[in-house]
């Protein structure tokens, strides 16, 4: 059984940096760690600062923008306030503008979430991750969503994986886009899965059957210019 975020237990990482800030804030000396969304109490307010879900999600749009100009430190530290937000965070929706954020970030925190992501209640919300790891590429990111294709309940979240396949472009990808081929009851699967193929080989073959033969290692005859100049008109 899947389980949301506010189930899952906050790293040991994260817990010591609550009560590293935890302490900050009982002495004189203003906090100088990263705190973009307002979650936590500055020196000069009497408590956290009030953000409506707009005003998070404005910020977290922004701060995906600049992701990639930080310096490293800056990037784990945004990364890592913002996993500590996530895995505190009932609403889906901001669940999913957390990770399309945290995407962003070249983290292993980062990766970390997008991976914990995908075992969310919510099929949205894995839907983002499928996304993001389609993006974010590597070895990585072909092996996950390997596995999510293979293993997810949710027709909308396969069709997600095997159009992030598509994306990453891994040959590695290929036998398990060709089982995907097999799944007659879902007919949109069988089309992603060949689209995705297509993308992966440069290749157009005729029929189905032929795509199978790729799928498992052989070299059936590609489409003629003619049948592909038929199929376009």
């Amino acid at each position: 059984m899947r389980c949301s975020f506010i189930q899952r237990l906050v790293p040991l990482g994260l817990c010591l940096l609550l009560a590293f800030t935890s302490g900050c804030a009982q002495t004189k000396a203003k906090k100088k760690w990263y705190d973009p969304f307002g979650l936590f109490a500055k020196e000069e307010e009497e408590g956290p600062k009030v953000v409506t879900p707009a005003d998070w999600i404005k910020r977290w749009e922004a701060l995906a923008k600049e992701a990639k100009k930080m310096p490293p430190a800056e990037q784990e530290r945004a990364s890592t306030e913002l996993a500590w937000a996530l895995s505190k965070e009932e609403d889906s929706l901001l669940r999913s503008y957390m990770l399309r954020t945290l995407a962003a970030f070249p983290t292993k925190t980062a990766e970390t979430m997008l991976s914990t992501g995908l075992q969310d209640a919510d099929r949205d919300v894995r839907v983002t991750c499928c996304e993001a790891w389609g993006k974010r590429g590597g070895d990585e990111a072909t092996r996950i969503m390997c596995e999510t294709l293979k293993s997810d309940t949710d027709l909308d979240v396969r069709l997600a994986a095997a159009r992030a396949l598509g994306e990453l472009k891994d040959p590695k990808a290929v036998p398990t886009l060709g089982l995907a081929l097999d799944e007659s009851s879902f007919p949109a699967l069988r089309y992603r899965a060949i689209e995705s193929l297509k993308k992966i080989s440069g290749k157009e073959f005729e029929d189905l059957k032929s795509w199978r033969e790729y799928a498992q290692g052989g070299n059936p005859k590609e489409m003629s210019l003619s049948s592909r100049l038929r199929r376009m008109f």
